[in-house]
């Protein structure tokens, strides 16, 4: 959980310094290890995986009727689709894409503290 929150909060950082891209990439990692706080929490382990739509399933299975259960799902799914092209493509995010990829890790690492934090 921590780690999502230092994730988040350099996200932050970097959207407001408009490094676009930087910011990006911290939000997808911020989701990554929000999303395996939640799990680890409410099922014991989280799976390691290099699919990251599985690592969406994942989420909501383990978040099962619970309201956050789609958009927390759609969230990850959000980050992790642009996960390579932040990584490895050759142009950089636009301000509207960094925007967006950071407001959904805030939605994940919310979820995860009242989850993990709260015990919601």
């Amino acid at each position: 959980m921590r780690k999502a929150q230092e994730y988040l909060d350099s996200a932050e950082d970097n959207l407001v310094l408009e490094r676009l891209t930087v910011a990006s990439g911290d939000a997808v990692h911020a989701g990554i290890c929000a999303k395996d706080a939640v799990v680890t929490a409410l099922s014991g382990a989280t799976g390691k995986t290099k699919d990251h739509s599985r690592a969406a399933r994942e989420l909501r299975d383990v978040l099962g009727g619970r309201s956050v259960a789609a958009d927390a799902e759609r969230s990850l799914r959000q980050l992790v689709s642009a996960k390579s092209e932040i990584e490895y493509g050759t142009g950089l995010m636009s301000e509207a894409k960094a925007e967006t990829l950071v407001r959904r890790a805030r939605t994940l690492v919310s979820t995860a503290k009242d989850i993990v934090v709260l015990r919601r």
